[in-house]
């Protein structure tokens, strides 16, 4: 099997791999700072209008123009420049006139061709200043979608649904539902084919490193996929060593476990830089990350520095969990997307707050603020390329 290693297009005879497991025996701080560039430092504006106020940051999208923010309680997606100036509302989530009638899960901006995408239990095409074009149907149930270019939509099938009753697992369709391929062969003698799904233990992350594309993984396999609009293939495995109880957990629907058994590790991100996998992972109640360079699969692992609190609390500081990351820029911690050229972060003033009281981590002048409501910020790490 050939192995499509991540931004380089060339193809190597064995698949890259990523002694994960190995590298938690000697963590070390990962050298991120030697592919960042610059830093711009943006918070989001708070003004007398009340749309303004970002209560939870569900997703983001961000141009050359605009960022735009989808918000976690009363659903709706807020425009703001790219100084963090309050825009408007871009779009309301309801039963309105000019509401987009249905979910709201992700959303994406296209900006060479002028389109922005909203993906929920349809896809709405707009322009990027919010003018409506059509809908696309989505007609199979799913827990992730993006959209790859040349009309192709990548999808992750919805979790506890069997494979052989109809979960596709993950899957390049057209823009009129039509099946292109899919893969659901995530199966193992561990569990019956029967009771064989996606469970809680499935991961979705969108990569913009060379052309569009999402990078997936299972609990129940060590290997990261990539999807294109053309192609499923593997990207890396992880060698995580796991047990078998993780492997149940990761595939059998009627066997649930939301958390992963002591000693087993789960990787809950990935994001990717033209030179590096990175991956953030959680083990006994701690988050680590990994960096896996591409070129020849060295994997560093390093610790994240976070308050002494559990695991599940985390999400209430930021649901992005933007400082579970590595300390390895300037001692403030990073963790994020990687949009075109940008790894865009987002944090929180409360976040920053907590962080700043039970870790040693080392805030930014420009992060300092007195306001623990105020909305959140965005920084934007320009990548060397």
């Amino acid at each position: 099997m050939s192995g499509f290693i991540g931004c380089n297009k060339s193809q190597k005879s064995e698949l890259l791999t990523a002694s994960v497991r190995e590298a938690l025996n000697s963590p070390t701080t990962l050298s991120i700072a030697d592919e960042i560039e610059s830093a711009e430092y943006i918070p989001l504006e708070v003004t007398n209008n009340d749309a303004s106020l970002i209560d939870g940051v569900v997703d983001f999208a961000i141009t050359n123009k605009y960022i735009y923010v989808l918000v976690d309680k009363q659903p709706r997606i807020v425009l703001f420049d790219r100084k963090g100036h309050f825009l408007r509302t871009f779009l309301h989530q309801g039963q309105g006139p000019n509401d987009f009638r249905g979910m709201i899960g992700f959303i994406q901006a296209d900006e060479a061709n002028n389109r922005f995408y909203v993906i929920g239990d349809k896809i709405g095409v707009y322009t990027l200043e919010g003018e409506f074009i059509e809908d696309f149907p989505i007609n199979y149930p799913i827990i992730y979608a993006r959209y790859l270019g040349k009309g192709r939509i990548g999808a992750v099938s919805i979790p506890f649904m069997p494979f052989q009753e109809g979960g596709f697992g993950i899957g390049i369709f057209r823009e009129d539902g039509e099946a292109i391929m899919t893969k659901n062969d995530f199966y193992s003698q561990l569990v019956p084919q029967e009771d064989s799904g996606f469970t809680f233990g499935v991961i979705s992350s969108p990569s913009d490193c060379d052309k569009q594309s999402v990078l997936f993984k299972t609990a129940s396999n060590d290997t990261i996929f990539r999807l294109t609009s053309d192609t499923i293939q593997p990207a890396l495995v992880t060698k995580l060593g796991n047990s078998n109880e993780e492997i149940i957990r990761g595939l059998n629907i009627r066997d649930i476990k939301k958390l992963p058994a002591d000693g087993d590790v789960f990787v809950t991100d990935i994001f990717e830089t033209p030179r590096y996998y990175y991956l953030r992972m959680m083990l006994n109640g701690k988050y680590f990350v990994a960096s896996v360079e591409k070129q020849n699969g060295l994997t560093l692992v390093e610790q994240c520095d976070i308050p002494d609190t559990k695991v599940s609390n985390l999400a209430d500081f930021n649901i992005q969990l933007g400082l579970v990351g590595t300390k390895g820029y300037k001692q403030f911690p990073i963790w994020g997307r990687v949009l075109g050229n940008n790894l865009v972060q987002v944090v929180t003033p409360y976040e920053l707050e907590m962080f700043k009281e039970q870790t040693k981590i080392v805030i930014p002048q420009e992060l300092q603020t007195k306001n623990a409501d105020a909305n959140p910020m965005f920084i934007i790490y320009k990548l060397v390329n």
